[in-house]
């Protein structure tokens, strides 16, 4: 991957009295084929547990998150951060591959 991608974390929340309810936090990269922003992985809870979503690639992937909203969603976080390389990677070569995009 060129040093030149741009890459970025957009996070939502629903907070009730200071309490986090539910949330989702995704990866997205500029796709420099398509000149458009894409998003490459995510993490959320719809469907009421936590889990990762990986466009072009697997839906639902169940992943040991941790059982408090705010915890999950900071480790959540952690690993887009960490892993943003290899994951932009997996989707480049999905979509190389032909892999539909949801």
């Amino acid at each position: 991957m060129a040093t030149s991608s741009v890459v970025r974390i957009r996070t939502t929340l629903e907070v009730a009295k200071g309490k986090v309810l539910s949330w989702a936090t995704q990866l997205e990269w500029l796709d420099p084929e398509e000149d458009r922003w894409v998003w490459v992985v995510r993490y959320d809870t719809a469907g009421g547990k936590g889990h990762r979503d990986r466009n072009r690639i697997a839906a639902h992937e169940p992943v040991p998150l941790p059982e408090s909203p705010g915890k999950a969603l900071n480790w959540a976080k952690r690993d887009l951060r960490s892993r943003a390389r290899e994951y932009i990677e997996e989707y480049r070569a999905a979509k190389a591959q032909g892999k539909e995009a949801w």
